[in-house]
């Protein structure tokens, strides 16, 4: 087993200190999420959506009660500086440690988030859109706009960055790039079904690009033992990195 993932929590609680899976909630109730909470929360990042539009920011609060250490907001803010600045601020008030934003909001945006103090994870090009809807919706293939987006951010002074894993290998390579850390949604252990993701790859694939995180949801919130599934992925991950992944 992963031991990053399975160690006693000790001092201050990061993201080093947790498993490289990012648990996405997206599918679950609030009771639904709780419970799982009690059961993973101190080993993963939850990433909350729909349950902060429809509980508020009190959410994170019940999250932390049941066990939960640290909170990614994923609003993918997109808007004027200001108004970004006064929303990130409400998720970092409400005890979130993370909030995204679309990098496509360019450099003045995403530093707005972060002079709120709290941490930021810039988007790039969504997994959810195919390699077509990607080239018409920015006007260049996929791995070109994730690039140039990844730049801007890193200008920003954005160190989170998500991207599919169809892209990750080249984003870690970048030696401009250097520093940054990269979280991959999209991915799936061999056999799984893709449902709405569309440039895809599995866990092992995607550490040995170059992932430092990976965002998981069905694979572990729809199984019959969310736990033992957190578990087998964490192997994926470990034996990634004994066959020469990304260490960092």
């Amino acid at each position: 087993m992963l031991q990053i993932g399975c160690h006693r929590l000790t001092g201050e609680v990061t993201m080093d200190t947790l498993s490289r899976v990012i648990l996405a909630t997206d599918e679950l109730t609030l009771e639904e999420t709780l419970t799982l909470s009690e059961k993973i929360g101190h080993r993963v990042l939850f990433k909350i959506h729909s349950l902060w539009d429809e509980h508020g920011p009190g959410v994170v609060e019940q999250l932390n009660k049941a066990g939960v250490k640290l909170v990614w907001v994923d609003l993918k803010l997109h808007d004027t500086p200001s108004t970004v600045r006064r929303r990130a601020r409400a998720v970092r008030e409400s005890g979130a440690s993370f909030v995204s934003v679309h990098a496509a909001g360019e450099v003045e945006m995403m530093m707005a988030a972060l002079e709120t103090g709290i941490q930021v994870i810039a988007i790039t090009v969504p997994t959810s859109l195919t390699e077509e809807q990607a080239h018409l919706l920015h006007g260049q293939p996929s791995k070109a706009g994730v690039l140039y987006l990844a730049r801007l951010a890193k200008l920003a002074g954005v160190k989170n960055v998500v991207c599919s894993p169809k892209e990750v290998g080249l984003l870690a390579k970048r030696p401009e790039l250097v520093g940054m850390n990269f979280i991959t949604p999209g991915v799936r252990s061999a056999g799984v079904d893709h449902a709405d993701q569309q440039r895809v790859d599995t866990p092992a694939a995607a550490i040995k690009a170059g992932a430092k995180w990976l965002v998981v949801g069905r694979q572990i919130t729809q199984a019959k033992d969310p736990v033992s599934a957190l578990r087998a992925i964490e192997s994926e991950i470990e034996e990634a990195l004994h066959a020469g992944g990304n260490p960092s």
